[in-house]
């Protein structure tokens, strides 16, 4: 049996699994749900004998939550693939999903997709899609910064404070979710020394490379109103161009940090 069930807020996630020693401990603590923005049940469709008990997990959960049209639910048909599974049996299960589970979330803002972990690039644009769905103004700071990054002479990875990625211009990073976890550590890091050392919402750090005289490199990472960081690994030597578009970059999203917060707060 397998089910789990993400929630989000602003400035974290929280994965919790659906093993059964785990779900009595998240019902009688009510509120580790507290400020929850996004909700994401996920759903094994390889596991249809499991549907109806997921169901009444999902209901005990739900009842946590009192203002139901603050919360967003996004649910996940998992497994959606065929791997070591009859594709026979995938599509009748998707139908019996849907049937249980939809009218179960009817009453909230609601919205589901069929997911695989075999089709990444779908996971992180539906991932992406979830982070802005709520907040109108962040599309239009997204989408610039996809423009911009194109244009810059350097590798940047923009990610929340945990580390998922969204958006960057390094070839191969959508292989994955979140940021390697060495890089996931640097941010943690560093972002533990912006909250007790700095006792800032803003901070930069600059790691330096200088090894090799002829090419020294750079890490910059940029955090911003504790939630947003940019990772910026580049040569020393860039062109004013690239340097002019890498400080637009980064107004833009220190602007979208105080959006984010602001909305947060509202």
């Amino acid at each position: 049996m397998e089910y789990d069930w993400y929630a989000f807020s602003i400035d974290c996630s929280i994965d919790f699994g659906g093993q059964e020693q785990y779900r009595k401990e998240y019902l009688d603590k009510s509120e580790v749900f507290k400020n929850t923005d996004i909700l994401i049940p996920i759903v094994d469709l390889h596991d249809s004998g499991s549907f109806r008990e997921a169901k009444e997990y999902f209901k005990n959960l739900l009842e946590s939550y009192k203002e139901k049209e603050k919360l967003k639910i996004v649910l996940f048909y998992h497994k959606y693939d065929v791997e070591d599974f009859d594709k026979d049996l995938l599509d009748p299960n998707v139908s019996v999903a849907k049937k249980v589970f939809e009218e179960l979330f009817r009453d909230y803002d609601f919205s589901s997709y069929l997911t695989s972990i075999y089709d990444q690039d779908k996971l992180i644009k539906i991932f992406r899609k979830i982070l802005i769905s709520s907040y109108k103004e962040l599309k239009g700071y997204l989408e610039n910064a996809e423009n911009i990054l194109k244009e810059i002479k350097a590798k940047i990875i923009i990610s929340d404070i945990s580390g998922n990625i969204i958006v960057h211009n390094i070839e191969g990073v959508n292989k994955g979710l979140v940021l390697r976890s060495d890089l996931r550590d640097f941010v943690n890091s560093c972002n533990n020394i912006r909250e007790n050392i700095f006792m800032s919402e803003t901070a930069i750090i600059r790691c330096k490379d200088n090894n090799n005289n002829n090419n020294n490199k750079e890490l910059d990472l940029y955090i911003f109103k504790y939630i947003l960081a940019v990772l910026i690994m580049k040569s020393k030597k860039l062109d004013l161009e690239t340097e002019n578009k890498i400080k637009i970059l980064l107004k833009d999203m220190e602007l979208l940090a105080e959006i984010i917060v602001s909305a947060h707060m509202e």
